[in-house]
């Protein structure tokens, strides 16, 4: 579909994107595009035969009336010309495309991929046409969105009705929202077979090119909700000193990464100790110190921010991981739930059910194929506001890189050291939650690690 198939459909309509306004550019030279978002962009040379137009653009019109604007007052050239800056408008996702029925908007079409131009299906999908497996509704402010990964286009509806329209149907259908026969049938030799609907949705989300959402370290809370502090609240309870690792044997990188392995089998008659549960937290995941700084958002407003240094890496130095080791098994150490102070590098006491202790290491020996209990299980948690608060889009994505990225640094820690490691697939956030009796959308569950004293290689 080309912007030049819009000429004859007039139920389409075009118009500049929300807090975006086509006008002549303050030197009064060019055709401009100006918004409170990005700094004034400026398209080609200024006409006057160009301002009809552009009025009609800002409020929302056919692409032929907006062509035939330009004509009243000028050639065939200026048209092309005008036409031809809609179309890079296009390219960069600043138009949106009303659908107009009976001279009522009914929908409004957002396009989320480069150079997207909606069509209308060639007539209206019988009952056979269902949604698509990967399509969604929800509610944003007072509106409602349809959304899908696999389409270049968000649409927008402030009355559901509007999905009865046919109208509404054909423009959903050309868009690969709806799909003939049953949903299930559409994974059948498909390329999407094995892609399940909450993965694609996340994954596209959360990758440039797929959406023309904000993405990045843009700050959206900036004025309106103070940042959470780099250093966690510390817990109430009982403070167990941990010891610093010892002095590193001299081992190179390259061999602790050939060593490294996945160990599941644990040697409980020589359990892990408290010297080298504090070395590898030390080695893997102690606080070294702060960094003062600010952020700024798109408008230019600043605010403090403060970041840590931790040996392993983590987007934008926000470090929002909290370790709370649960002990089975550990010379020197009560069994039961605590969390790691990076900062003071010492462990605190969490009063926690016996029996719930037991669920967690039961949890993670079946998640990973274990023949025993785990000796510890590193419950790995994150701090969501501190990423939340500046970053949208990528900021689940980037908690699960630096878990991996912590994930790692164990690994080698725990090879270096001479314990056995294994990185969890899958855990019981709730049961997190309730143990810990955190909010889980403020502080929760987002990985497990198992360590303890090696005995063989699974």
């Amino acid at each position: 579909m080309s912007l030049s198939d819009l000429l004859s459909e007039r139920s389409i309509h075009i118009r500049m994107s929300s807090a975006c306004t086509a006008q002549r550019s303050d030197c009064g030279r060019f055709l401009a595009i100006v918004s409170d978002k990005f700094p004034e962009l400026r398209l080609t040379k200024w006409t006057q035969v160009f301002e009809l137009a552009n009025s009609r653009l800002n409020e929302g019109a056919p692409l032929v009336e907006l062509r035939d604007c330009v004509l009243t007052s000028g050639d065939d050239r200026q048209a092309a010309a005008y036409l031809a800056q809609i179309e890079r408008l296009c390219r960069v996702g600043l138009v949106e495309f009303p659908l107009v029925d009976d001279e009522e908007e009914v929908a409004v079409i957002a396009p989320q991929q480069e150079s997207y131009i909606p069509s209308l299906a060639p007539r209206m999908p019988d009952t056979a046409f269902v949604l698509h497996r990967f399509a969604c509704l929800r509610r944003d402010g007072e509106a409602w969105l349809a959304e899908s990964p696999l389409s270049g286009a968000r649409f927008r509806f402030v009355d559901l009705d509007a999905l009865d329209r046919p109208l509404v149907r054909r423009a959903l259908a050309a868009a690969g929202f709806l799909q003939a026969g049953r949903p299930e049938e559409d994974v059948q030799g498909h390329t999407l077979a094995h892609w399940e609907f909450h993965d694609l949705i996340y994954h596209t989300h959360s990758r440039r090119g797929w959406h023309h959402d904000p993405s990045g370290p843009q700050c959206p809370l900036i004025g309106l909700v103070e940042p959470e502090p780099v250093r966690r609240p510390e817990w109430p309870g009982a403070i167990v000193s941990l010891p610093r690792a010892a002095d590193a044997g001299g081992e190179a990188c390259s061999a602790i990464l050939e060593r490294r392995r996945s160990e599941r089998d644990f040697d409980d008659n020589n359990p892990i100790s408290i010297i080298e549960l504090g070395g590898l937290l030390d080695r893997a995941a102690r606080s070294r110190s702060s960094l003062a700084g600010s952020v700024q958002d798109s408008s230019g407003k600043t605010a403090p921010f403060e970041g840590a240094q931790r040996p392993y890496p983590s987007s934008g130095a926000i470090h929002e991981l909290e370790i709370y080791p649960v002990v089975h098994l550990c010379d020197g150490l009560d069994s039961g739930l605590y969390h790691y102070d990076s900062w003071r590098h010492a462990l605190v006491r969490i009063p926690a059910d016996d029996a719930d202790v037991a669920r967690l290491l039961r949890y993670a020996k079946i998640a990973i194929s274990a023949p025993g209990n785990p000796q510890i299980v590193l419950a790995i948690a994150a701090r969501f506001p501190r990423v939340f608060w500046k970053y949208k889009s990528i900021g689940y994505g980037n908690i699960l890189r630096n878990t991996g990225a912590l994930y790692q640094s164990l690994y080698l820690a725990a090879t270096e050291i001479g314990l056995a490691a294994c990185a969890v697939g899958s855990a019981d956030a709730m049961l997190f939650a309730r143990i810990t009796g955190l909010d889980p959308f403020i502080e929760g569950s987002v990985g497990d690690f198992v360590i303890g004293s090696r005995r063989g290689i699974g």
